[in-house]
């Protein structure tokens, strides 16, 4: 059996690539960049999302079972700025490669969605909670939720949605709060915000996203179709402030109170995940920025 991890290259699809691969699993990396990878168990493949023939060729030819999908335009700031860009990439490209997979007769695809389908939402978050996001990344995210949900119904696929929370972790070059804290006190710098204390996360480590990403690919048929996927905590940015003062003895850190622009939301269920998929957080928060503070000593990301 082999699997195909679109992105994977970029931050969690490298770290795909990799688990499979030590668990004995054929891999194909599909990028739009070229790579050279020594090793028996990787093939890596160059190529467009919007090229259908190419998928469709790279699917027969490695004998692709499964898809992990998770290339992308990968951050709702950025698809303010960039949203045309957003859209043909996380829309479109989704699109071409759902079409690819049906024509070769692949079933089972891991689509990569987001917390910011949600938006803004006030109390416990479950998937049957209002969907309303506030970015056109959040916008594509829940469309590829729809398009996934109406190929399992016109075509008998089965594409499963991940709504993905704040990742964090080793290797990450986007902008994301916790890695630039740590980035900016182990410089001996001091790092401050005027305001954000107040605001809520539900911080989730890169290796649980890839425990998660795995057994929706592997699992049977679930009920559902789109799970929610976080850590299991619910953390204020003081909170992780105050943790990562313990964690790095003199870290100056100043943040004020209040909420800054990202979506404000409740604590997330993560029981659907739980019972459908076997997923459970591996690591507390605590345990996850321990390690992440001692690689970034060593590591620029």
């Amino acid at each position: 059996m082999s699997t195909m991890v679109t992105g994977g290259l970029g931050y969690i699809g490298r770290y795909i690539v990799k688990e499979l691969a030590s668990r004995g699993t054929k891999v194909v990396s599909f990028n739009r960049d070229y790579a050279e990878i020594s090793s028996q168990r990787v093939t890596a493949v160059q190529g467009e999302l919007y090229d259908i023939p190419r998928i469709v060729d790279t699917l027969k030819r490695h004998g692709v079972e499964r898809i992990i999908h998770t290339a992308a335009m990968s951050h709702p700031d950025l698809s303010i700025e960039l949203p045309i860009t957003t859209v043909a990439a996380n829309i479109e490209g989704t699109v071409h490669l759902l079409e690819a997979a049906r024509m070769a007769g692949l079933r089972r695809i891991v689509n990569f969605s987001s917390e910011t389908v949600y938006g803004h939402i006030e109390g416990r978050v479950t998937e049957d909670s209002r969907l309303m996001p506030t970015t056109p990344y959040g916008v594509t995210k829940l469309a590829t939720e729809h398009f996934g949900r109406v190929y399992n119904e016109l075509y008998g696929m089965e594409v499963i949605s991940l709504r993905i929370s704040e990742v964090y972790g080793p290797g990450n070059r986007m902008p994301q709060i916790l890695r630039d804290i740590i980035k900016t006190v182990l410089r001996g710098e001091a790092f401050t915000m005027a305001a954000g204390g107040d605001h809520r996360f539900q911080f989730v480590h890169a290796a649980d996203v890839v425990e998660a990403a795995i057994r929706a690919s592997e699992v049977a048929r679930p009920e559902g179709s789109v799970f929610n996927i976080s850590g299991g905590g619910y953390w204020s940015l003081g909170d992780a402030a105050d943790l990562l003062r313990r964690l790095i003895p003199g870290a100056r850190i100043e943040i004020g109170g209040g909420f800054w622009h990202l979506d404000r939301q409740g604590p997330w269920d993560i029981g659907a995940a739980e019972r459908e998929l076997g997923y459970r957080p591996s690591r507390s928060l605590e345990e996850g920025l321990g390690e992440y503070v001692e690689w970034l000593r060593h590591n620029e990301y």
